[in-house]
């Protein structure tokens, strides 16, 4: 990889489908070789874009997706590691961290860190997994429609690169079942859910980060691409303006990823009404956000990833060619060696639905 991409992974990154996509604490710092100096202050004031319009012209036209409940006789089903999803589904996966990711059930309070509060011993156990651990290492909590996701770089390392992402996600295998969001020129897709960070902590050269993505496939040429927002990173939001790159990481999956900011700057999608905007701050109660595509936003993006990626200049640039085949929460740590991160939070209420103009 050259240094331009390096940087960028540094800032930024998706996830993987299997063939398509690869795609929660600790008692007190000072316990975890962390000062309490490094811990990041959770009441600080932030600098964010502010909040989106509250006034919204569009109607739902159609609900793609709405977050199941997931009982705790179901914990087991919807966490997964590195296995293969099955079917239309919607999952929590641990990646790049070996099959049996999900293995362990976690009696330690996770939520101490995430914000999701079972308490400890069986009563947390039920809800929480993550991979065997001797000490309080990743892990992934699901009660409900509510997840708590603890990311620590050093429990375990990655198996593979430098990336650890946990990945709320949603796939469509069958294509011919895929849905066209932008099949007319007044349609929006609404990517929207609850989210709160109360723990962000990096050593070194890591980073930690959220963003949401969208998988659209070209039905025409067959190609896809991610179409990200970034919603929580310790670095600014003017380390993040529109940017094309690939995802070619050691586990990426050689696709264009176009990323940037949630707020009001980008040419590529915008907060919905009073949708939260990007933080570099933590927080720890809920904000809603709504990460929103407009069809001719979709048809700039399509026109910047022809113009600056020429293999990719075959792709329609007709929004209405595109079919949505996943989605994602992205919650990562980039971590090299000698480099530690730890995230994390909670989300709630995810949905995704298709808007049209009143």
């Amino acid at each position: 990889m050259n240094a331009a991409l390096r940087h960028w992974h540094s800032q930024w990154h998706a996830t993987a489908l299997v063939n398509l996509l690869f795609c929660f604490a600790l008692p007190r710092a000072a316990a975890v070789g962390l000062s309490e100096e490094a811990r990041i202050p959770t009441t600080s004031t932030e600098h964010t874009a502010p909040h989106a319009p509250e006034s919204d012209a569009a109607v739902v036209i159609e609900t793609l997706f709405t977050q199941p409940v997931t009982p705790a006789e179901f914990v087991d089903e919807r966490i997964i590691g590195e296995v293969h999803p099955a079917g239309e589904r919607f999952l929590v996966r641990m990646a790049n961290m070996g099959t049996e990711a999900d293995v362990a059930k976690v009696s330690w309070d996770v939520g101490r860190y995430t914000g999701l509060r079972l308490g400890t011993g069986d009563s947390a156990s039920v809800y929480q997994r993550g991979p065997g651990q001797v000490g309080e290492g990743t892990a992934v909590q699901l009660r409900g429609t509510e997840i708590g996701i603890w990311i620590d770089s050093n429990h375990p390392r990655p198996q593979q690169g430098e990336l650890l992402p946990v990945c709320p996600a949603y796939w469509w295998w069958n294509v011919a079942t895929a849905p066209r969001p932008f099949s007319s020129e007044d349609r929006e897709l609404s990517f929207s859910f609850d989210l709160k960070v109360p723990t962000a902590l990096r050593q070194g050269k890591a980073e930690v980060y959220i963003c949401a993505h969208f998988l659209l496939r070209d039905k025409r040429s067959g190609k896809q691409f991610w179409l990200g927002a970034s919603l929580f990173d310790l670095r600014a939001a003017e380390n993040f303006p529109d940017t094309v790159h690939m995802d070619n990481w050691a586990g990426g999956t050689g696709l264009p990823i176009l990323f940037a900011a949630l707020n009001d700057r980008s040419k590529w999608f915008h907060p919905g009404p009073g949708s939260a905007c990007f933080s570099d701050k933590p927080f720890d109660d809920y904000r809603r956000f709504d990460y929103r595509v407009r069809s001719t936003e979709l048809h700039v993006a399509l026109t910047a990833i022809r113009d600056r990626l020429p293999h990719h200049a075959d792709m329609s640039s007709d929004p209405g060619d595109y079919q949505l085949t996943h989605f994602n929460l992205n919650p990562e740590v980039y971590s090299p060696d000698d480099s530690r991160g730890q995230l994390g939070l909670s989300i709630r209420d995810i949905r995704v639905r298709v808007l049209g103009r009143r």
